[in-house]
């Protein structure tokens, strides 16, 4: 995709969120940029991750309530594994955290088990996710479905987080998995990693005319020394989120492109949401301060960032799930590098033995 065509699509998306249609979700899907990762020959639009991981940004730059990682995903999944594409308007994806059993008796699969805090899985017409096992599958399942009941949930912005029991159900399709599950996990995190990076871009231009705007003492606030003080750590903040999601989807598409069988083996895929996490949090705490006690009212949009942020930093794995994770891939040696050669980088210029 050329840089022009990239950026009409940019402004495309970011001219939908402007208008506050009254169907936010319909007017996305109509753009086609719920198959974004779909190649154009079956009716998606053909990026990459790194420009998908941009649109996901221009969605947390608007707080949008709508399913558009989940349904991307499970698209691209669908077609990546080589399933039929079926009428699933809107997907929600699951990793298997609770046990989820499939079994095959003769040509029909049935699946038993609890897919846990589903995002937007009540509003979904079809539920995606892979098996666990030696030999994983990717099930599609049709939410209405004999079988199949939803327990509703919502987290901290709003957004439904549901349980999906399902007894016994026949899937709409299953399907040889495209790689190993626990890729998955990673490729939902730098997802997410996206969304807060676009939400903190919104977050520090909400402080900043905050700051010129709020008059005290006979001049606006944002004249203080120790506002411009967090005002640019909150820059530094958000900056970093989007440096860390940029690394994030590189690396997806490069281990797309390689013969690595895990996503693990990728330092910026495992960093990703470690960095934009932390960002998500130190930033939302800037933004509150700059804002005061008014900054949590309905009055301001800044509670719907920040809602948003404290969500999407707890969901597929927090900062330490992550570091961990990090930690036991670099001391197992399953990457392709050491911890030093992960860690000299910070230090560059600096050598053993010399002090500076």
């Amino acid at each position: 995709m050329d840089d022009e065509t990239r950026e009409m699509l940019h402004q495309a998306l970011a001219e939908i969120f402007a208008d506050e249609p009254s169907d936010l979700w319909g007017s996305l899907q109509a753009t086609g940029v719920d198959k974004a990762l779909v190649p154009e020959s079956k009716g998606g639009i053909g990026v990459n991750w790194a420009i998908a991981c941009e649109l996901l940004e221009i969605a947390g730059n608007n707080a949008a309530a709508v399913p558009l990682a989940e349904t991307m995903i499970g698209h691209w999944l669908i077609d990546l594994a080589g399933a039929q594409e079926t009428d699933q308007p809107t997907i929600a994806f699951a990793s298997t955290d609770a046990p989820v059993q499939l079994s095959r008796s003769g040509d029909v699969w049935r699946v038993e088990g609890t897919l846990r805090r589903v995002p937007w899985g009540s509003t979904s017409t079809h539920v995606v996710f892979m098996s666990d096992g030696p030999s994983p599958q990717l099930v599609v399942v049709d939410r209405q479905a004999s079988g199949v009941s939803v327990t509703s949930g919502r987290n901290l912005a709003g957004d439904p987080r549901d349980d999906i029991r399902l007894e016994g159900v026949i899937p709409a399709e299953v399907v040889p998995a495209p790689f190993e599950p626990r890729s998955l996990l990673v490729i939902a995190a730098i997802a997410r990693s996206a969304l807060m990076a676009g939400a903190l871009e919104r977050t520090l231009s909400l402080s900043v005319e905050y700051a010129n705007m709020r008059v005290q003492f006979g001049r606006p606030i944002g004249k203080f020394q120790a506002i411009q003080q967090n005002v640019s750590v909150l820059a530094t903040q958000a900056a970093a989120a989007r440096a860390a999601t940029e690394g994030g989807s590189e690396a997806i598409d490069e281990w797309l492109a390689s013969e690595d069988e895990s996503l693990f083996h990728s330092v910026a895929a495992l960093s990703a949401k470690i960095r934009a996490g932390e960002a998500a949090g130190a930033g939302a705490a800037i933004a509150h301060q700059v804002f005061g006690a008014i900054g949590f009212t309905e009055e301001l949009n800044l509670q719907l960032f920040t809602k948003q942020l404290w969500s999407w930093r707890d969901e597929f794995g927090n900062e330490a799930y992550w570091a961990d994770e990090l930690g036991r891939q670099i001391l197992g040696e399953e990457l392709e590098t050491t911890l030093w050669r992960t860690l000299a980088p910070m230090g560059a210029g600096i050598t053993v033995g010399e002090s500076k």
